[in-house]
């Protein structure tokens, strides 16, 4: 059924004197607790590189960054996406069966839908600088508000064959029972492999058998500094396969207005049936270990969307299919308002915030 035409009035959107501070390395720098000076300099050089790695590392900005103007957003709260971006989208085997959704939960939690809409449309400018991009993502929103019949499918034959990724995954990652080190792998130290074993054997989650451990050193991306594992694990009701331990940090949601929090130990609890529809219990869990929590997912049961293997029609279709499903979520947030009147907010507010990053990115030394 269709939204409708509601009563409810949108604030002025947002505008550049909105805000009263600069977006700047030293503001995104701030909110990045866990990583120290020197590795910050690494992750920001990468962050120059293109104006999407510029967002894609400094979620927690943006919405502390939009959450810092004195108007509050139109629209209510939902559980958000909060980093909602083309490669933050894509297909995940649960519980045997392929998902397309969230594959990335770093940030997820409450916020308002009109940050998670706005996160959306400014990546996809981001990422791909093509206007008629930027109106597909609207677009494919604003028709999912206008009738739910409206979301947008995936193709399905993006789904990759699991067999086969798990199959070529360990073949490139292993060696005779063993992680191949080099590059950013690396050996884990012996009071890490240690703390881990001990934390395999007590978790019946994991496959029983632990061949080896590596650390993922990643010094670029969003997570960069915080620290990853490999864990090269089998048993007999499982094929070998690596389980990556991922270390967490406060997500980016919480940095701007919420009512409550699932940033504690049933984090995943809600989050993957909220985006999957089933809860998957052997993937995707927090575990304790080292002194600190960490996400514990199987490598191989999960892809991105990487728009450099599709064809220019799959993009528009993934970016329709991620589009309109955020809008699925959202839709009872927007409840009372005019879905035209929806789509002049979030186009106008995108484009102060295209201009605001798009700045940022040329201010701090991007080409």
């Amino acid at each position: 059924a269709a939204l409708p035409d509601g009563p409810l009035a949108l604030p002025a959107a947002v505008e550049p004197a909105d805000f009263d501070h600069p977006l700047d390395e030293a503001y995104i720098r701030g909110f990045q607790t866990w990583i120290d000076d020197a590795g910050f300099d690494v992750k920001w050089a990468d962050m120059m590189t293109s104006p999407i790695s510029l967002l894609g590392g400094a979620d927690s900005a943006f919405h502390a960054d939009l959450a810092s103007r004195a108007a509050a957003l139109p629209g209510g709260e939902v559980l958000c996406h909060g980093d909602a971006k083309l490669d933050n989208f894509g297909w995940t085997l649960a519980d045997g069966a392929g998902v397309f959704g969230d594959n990335d939960f770093d940030d997820g939690g409450l916020c308002p839908a009109a940050a998670d809409a706005l996160h959306y449309l400014l990546a996809t400018d981001l990422w791909f600088d093509d206007p008629d991009l930027d109106t597909v993502a609207l677009d494919a929103y604003i028709a999912v508000l206008e009738s739910d019949s409206n979301v947008v499918a995936v193709d399905p034959t993006t789904q990759p064959d699991w067999d086969t990724l798990l199959d070529d995954g360990v073949a490139k990652d292993t060696k005779k029972d063993a992680i191949a080190l080099g590059g950013e792998v690396q050996a884990a130290t012996s009071d890490e492999v240690s703390a881990i074993t001990a934390l395999v054997a007590g978790d019946p989650r994991f496959p029983s058998t632990l061949l080896d451990v590596a650390q993922d050193l990643r010094t670029t991306g969003g997570s960069a500094g915080l620290r990853r594992f490999w864990l090269l694990v089998e048993d007999a009701t499982h094929p070998e396969t690596i389980i990556e331990l991922k270390e967490l940090t406060i997500p980016g949601t919480e940095f701007g207005p919420h009512s409550a929090t699932y940033d504690g130990p049933n984090r995943f609890d809600v989050l993957k049936p909220y985006w999957w529809s089933t809860a998957d219990l052997g993937d995707h869990f927090t575990v304790y270990v080292l002194g600190s929590r960490f996400l514990a997912r199987d490598k191989y049961t999960r892809t991105s969307v990487d728009p450099t293997t599709l064809t220019a029609a799959q993009v528009q279709n993934a970016i329709q299919a991620e589009a309109s499903m955020l809008a699925h979520k959202h839709r009872a947030a927007w409840a009372g308002y005019d879905p035209e009147a929806v789509r002049a907010w979030l186009s106008a507010s995108a484009q102060t915030l295209i201009g605001r990053w798009r700045a940022a990115f040329t201010a701090g030394g991007g080409t």
